[in-house]
């Protein structure tokens, strides 16, 4: 606790009295991750404020370094694809939507909208087809 306190910038002997008061406050509630600590203590926040500056930490703190490698290779695919004429906002909130985008597109209903949206034009949609 004192090396992270150290590094964070905070009272480690504060962080530890606020751990004696929060432990007997937890047993009673199930908490089964870090981010259900923080939303439990946010509203609580003048009374664990070191805590909870541990906690922002330790959620916005990179686990590994491919989270780090992923962040860079996206940024540059993205910085070339746009050719450099981007504000850092907004490299920095299309890095965040590439990074963090799990979901899948459904095709059909593209087209359909499409299709909807514009009634007077045309989509030529081709089959590709590779020989090996």
């Amino acid at each position: 606790i004192d090396e992270f306190c150290f590094h964070i910038g905070g009272d480690s002997s504060a962080l530890k009295n606020e751990f004696l008061v929060i432990k007997p406050m937890l047993q009673s509630k199930k908490v089964n991750n870090v981010i259900e600590l923080y939303n439990e203590l946010i509203s609580m926040s003048d009374a664990f404020p070191q805590t909870l500056k541990m906690i922002t930490n330790a959620i916005t703190m990179p686990i590994s370094q491919v989270t780090c490698e992923r962040s860079f290779s996206k940024m540059k695919i993205i910085k070339n694809f746009l050719r450099n004429s981007m504000t850092n906002e907004r490299l920095s909130d299309l890095t965040v939507m590439a990074i963090e985008r799990d979901f899948e597109i459904n095709y059909e209903r593209v087209i359909d909208k499409f299709s909807s949206d514009h009634k007077n034009c045309r989509i030529l949609l081709l089959s590709l087809v590779y020989v090996y």
